[in-house]
């Protein structure tokens, strides 16, 4: 069984064409000379990733060995984004099966809440599916997770970007923000070298 999209049908045509249309048709925003609301590029030859830019609103706050985290600018905003990315795979990635078992460690920690899982279209790297959910953090403050997953762009990797912050109803927000950093995927493959699994 394939995870539901009903989300999907909707994201697609609305909320992917206004963020991936808004950078074929060129970035606006405040503050950085010609690329508008754009940062400088970021790379990490480990996790073989780069960023072509980083996204207005976003700044690295880790990036060593094969840890790279961004943090939001806003000093209210305690939302952070890591990337992971697991061993070659010789038999693909299975993005379908990996969703399912994001679904099962959501559900195992503590006061873990499933909200559910998509398959969105229209990004660069291709078919993304993404998954959320909410669970108790070891701190004892309730946690929501928005997760994307994608196959490597130069790699049988799978690749998630692993986005947490306070719980909220304004999630199509944070989809946004999430599909922004997306947009700026691009391989590093030359200088790749071996990463950690992603944790699962």
């Amino acid at each position: 069984m394939r995870p539901t999209r009903p989300l999907a049908a909707a994201l697609t045509p609305l909320l992917l064409a206004a963020v991936f249309g808004a950078f074929a048709c060129g970035p606006s925003g405040s503050g950085n000379g010609d690329d508008g609301g754009l940062g400088p590029a970021v790379t990490n030859d480990r996790l073989a990733i780069a960023l072509s830019h980083l996204p207005d609103g976003f700044r690295v706050v880790r990036n060593e060995g094969d840890e790279l985290v961004l943090e939001r600018t806003d000093p209210e905003d305690p939302a952070k984004l890591s990337f992971l990315v697991g061993p070659e795979q010789s038999a693909g990635v299975n993005l379908v099966e990996r969703v399912w078992q994001e679904k099962a460690r959501i559900e195992g920690l503590p006061d873990g809440e499933y909200k559910g899982q998509n398959e969105l279209g229209g990004a660069d790297i291709g078919t993304i599916y993404t998954s959320r959910g909410r669970y108790r953090g070891e701190d004892g403050a309730m946690v929501e997770e928005y997760r994307a997953l994608a196959v490597h762009p130069s790699a049988n990797r799978i690749l998630i970007l692993d986005y947490k912050y306070p719980p909220t109803e304004r999630t199509g927000e944070r989809l946004t923000q999430l599909m922004q950093v997306i947009e700026q995927i691009r391989p590093e493959a030359q200088s790749a070298q071996p990463a950690q699994p992603a944790e699962s």
